[in-house]
């Protein structure tokens, strides 16, 4: 196992990346070959299914060293660490080619704004796919979006709309400026604060197969804290 912690753009927001996080991550594969995915919700643009109940506290008590570094969060005892109070994971796998996104999808995006929730991204796909970029929203500065920062952000990014073209923010480079990436590698773990301005990075000529052993397979989760992300 191998830990990374970077520090990203001018808020200087940690990043943990662990190579070799799981140790059998064949057998997740071979899982999510099996699972029955599904197409729930509007805004991702693919399947999920559920990962093995027993996937998500393990991997906390992996990672507790590189957490308490980046962020002063003690998970050693996994799930039930007393930092912890609610986590879900499941398998996701991106198959919407970048010509039929909508704008909304089209652009950096966040995932909680609260300042209490940890994001997890487990890549279980390897090159040529690319992996996960972070934004800074020129205009307003912002790299993370939190409680008191929603509505500026929502007004001035609200007006690029009607002019996004459809495709992954790549770059993004007109409204967007990209300030860090962790590229795609077999069993790479990430972890990030939630309210970061990410997206996946997925070129147009990337073969998005809906088959788990051939196509972008992740592992997505978040993990909500007791109390807010310092660093």
């Amino acid at each position: 196992m191998q830990v990374t912690i970077k520090h990203l753009g001018a808020e200087q927001t940690p990043l943990v990346i662990i190579d070799d996080a799981h140790p059998q991550p064949e057998q997740l594969v071979e899982v999510a070959r099996h699972s029955q995915w599904l197409r729930e919700n509007p805004y991702y643009p693919g399947m999920r299914t559920q990962v093995p109940p027993d996937y998500l506290g393990p991997l906390l008590e992996t990672a507790a060293e590189a957490l308490r570094q980046a962020y002063d969060l003690d998970t050693r005892a996994g799930l039930a660490s007393t930092a912890i109070k609610n986590a879900f994971c499941c398998f996701s796998m991106v198959t919407k080619p970048p010509e039929t996104l909508q704008p909304i999808q089209s652009l950096p995006h966040f995932d909680a704004t609260n300042g209490q929730q940890l994001a997890m991204l487990h890549y279980l796909c390897d090159k040529p796919f690319r992996g996960t970029g972070f934004f800074r929203h020129r205009e307003s500065g912002f790299e993370s979006i939190l409680d008191e920062r929603v509505a500026e952000y929502q007004a001035q990014a609200g007006r690029h709309l009607e002019q996004v073209q459809p495709g992954y923010a790549s770059e993004c480079g007109e409204w967007y400026e990209k300030i860090g990436e962790v590229e795609a590698q077999f069993n790479r773990v990430a972890f990030y604060p939630a309210s970061l301005l990410h997206s996946g990075i997925v070129d147009s000529g990337e073969n998005l197969s809906d088959n788990a052993q051939s196509g972008r397979l992740t592992i997505t989760g978040f993990i909500d804290l007791a109390a807010k992300l310092s660093w």
